[in-house]
């Protein structure tokens, strides 16, 4: 029986976890170039994923194969895990993974469960980082379990900056809300290549 933590290579594990944000970022920045009504400031990124926008499938392609190789990644990652602790996190980052390609696969803007789905993917994506990170700190590890809770510090503090300036839209909270994935992603990617 294969065990869960040698379900991916760390190698294939890393590469897919540094891919993930770049392919993300990427195809959602060219959804946005294509999309000239839309507005960073106001508008949500959702709506250039809705049936009625232009090239709405480049937007929705992006969450699903991101979110298909953050599975991945996450996946390898519970060879990083030292106790339950660091299971529960990482599982809890799947989860939010998964609601991220069902936003992008069968429940783009418009439909129903659209919102509670997105709110779910921010939910379990920030909540099993900090649940893993406390993994990482009781197993001394305290650099790396630092780092994700400055970057989640960070994130919070930007989002409260940007709240005083009183955008309309939310794509700008849902751009910076992401960074802190998007940073996990590519560090503990480089981790796995190169540990």
């Amino acid at each position: 029986m294969v065990e869960i933590d040698e379900l991916v290579p760390e190698w294939a594990g890393g590469f897919c976890g540094i891919l993930a944000p770049f392919l993300a970022y990427g195809l959602i920045a060219i959804s946005i170039l294509v999309n000239p009504d839309f507005s960073v400031t106001e508008s949500a990124l959702s709506e250039l994923g809705a049936s009625d926008a232009v090239y709405s499938n480049i937007f929705n392609f992006a969450l699903v194969i991101s979110g298909i190789l953050f599975i991945l990644f996450l996946l390898s990652m519970f060879r990083l895990c030292e106790s339950q602790i660091g299971f529960i996190g990482i599982g809890g980052m799947i989860i939010g993974a998964i609601c991220m390609v069902l936003l992008g696969g069968l429940f783009p803007l418009g439909t129903s469960p659209h919102t509670a789905l997105a709110l779910l993917f921010f939910s379990f994506s920030i909540g099993g980082m900090v649940i893993f990170s406390l993994d990482l700190f009781l197993e001394f590890e305290y650099v790396w379990s630092v780092f994700i809770w400055s970057s989640l510090g960070f994130t919070l503090v930007a989002i409260a900056l940007v709240g005083t300036l009183s955008p309309e839209g939310i794509a700008i909270y849902q751009i910076i809300g992401s960074i802190p994935v998007i940073q996990f992603g590519l560090i503990f990617g480089t981790r796995l290549l190169f540990d």
